[in-house]
Parts: C-alpha cells; structure tokens; sequence
C-alpha cells in the first residue's frame, strides 16, 4: 500500500512539473515548480554593452519581484547595428516587428531582449505607424524595447517579459505590471501583480 501511495505522488509530481511550460498556467499548488529562463540582452546601434551590462542585475531584481523563478542567468550580446530595412524614414523611428526578426537565440529556456534608444512603432491603436515602447508577441522568446519615451525601462522590461514569457495578455488594473499603458493614462508602471496575473507569481 505504502509503495502504490509512493508510486501516485510521484506520477503527480511529474505531471505538474511537465505541466509549468512557458506561457501555460496550470494549477499545480501543491508541488510548485520555478519557471527559469535564460536571458540575453542584445543592445542596438547607440546602446552600448556597457549599459544593457548595468541593466542585467535590475532586470533580475525586477522579474524576482514580480514573477516567481529563475532569472539570475544574463548575458549580454555583442552591440550590432540596427537592421536597414528596418528604418521607417518618414517618421525617423524602426518598425519593431521587423527589429524582433533580427533577434534569434535558439536554446532551450532562452529569451532574448533588443535594446535600443531609438523610437520605435508598430500598427496598433488605429495607427498605421504608432510609437510605442515594446513589442512582444505572446507566448514567444522575444521582445524588443526602447527608452526613447523616457519611462522606466527595467519596468517596460517585466511587462514585455510577462507577454512572451507566460502568454500573459493586458489588464485594465493600474497596479498591475501587466496594464495597458493606454488604460491607466500613462502613469509609472507597477512592479505588482493584479489577481488576474496572480498565477504569474505562484508558479
């Protein structure tokens, strides 16, 4: 008897840890397993290695308030040029989904963060070419984000983060990281959950 018990939890505990996957939220309360990710931070043009460097320690104080997991593993890339074609010349700003194409790292738990200080854009909004501070497609291992607006980079960062990490979509709650910057009226982002997003942290 004690040994089919053994057998159970162990099933049960291997099914939930299989479970935890990048962008699935699953409940799996009673055997708890820490997400991890390793993060590269490729700067752009102007945005030199010595500052994307300065941010890899806020970067991960930042996610460990917010997220629960992994997140001491960052490395920082060579700085390169931003891609040509990726130039929107009439408004002197760089189409950040054609920035997340030039982004590319393909080992397992890996997620990679463009930076640059250049404005960036994106359709959205009814717009065909709106600035915008981040880009990031859920659910995958990419973003890319500018302080060009002049907001709290790091915090733009753990938003980004939660989309492509987690799948995690936006909310209304301004105290949440996870708000549509356009819903709560431009104020500072919040290194807090909403209970929507409250998953996100006990994963």
């Amino acid at each position: 008897m004690k040994l089919l018990f053994k057998l159970l939890i162990t099933l049960l505990v291997t099914s939930c840890s299989n479970n935890v996957k990048k962008g699935n939220i699953t409940d799996c309360d009673s055997f708890p397993a820490d997400p991890i990710a390793y993060i590269y931070l490729q700067p752009y043009d102007d945005f030199t290695q010595q500052e994307a460097t300065r941010l890899a320690s806020k970067i991960t104080a930042g996610l460990s308030k917010v997220y629960g997991g992994d997140w001491t593993n960052v490395k920082v890339l060579a700085n390169r040029d931003l891609p040509r074609k990726a130039y929107y010349k009439p408004r002197h700003r760089y189409l950040a989904n054609e920035l997340l194409k030039d982004l590319n790292i393909n080992e397992e738990q890996s997620y990679i963060i463009g930076l640059t200080h250049k404005d960036i854009s994106y359709k959205v909004h009814g717009q065909s070419n709106y600035g915008i501070m981040g880009l990031t497609p859920l659910n995958s291992n990419k973003s890319i984000v500018s302080d060009y607006r002049g907001q709290d980079l790091v915090a733009v960062i753990i938003h980004e983060f939660g989309h492509g990490f987690y799948g995690a979509k936006h909310c209304t709650d301004p105290k949440c990281i996870m708000c549509d910057y356009q819903k709560h009226k431009g104020k500072p982002f919040v290194y807090k959950l909403c209970k929507e997003h409250q998953l996100l942290k006990e994963q």
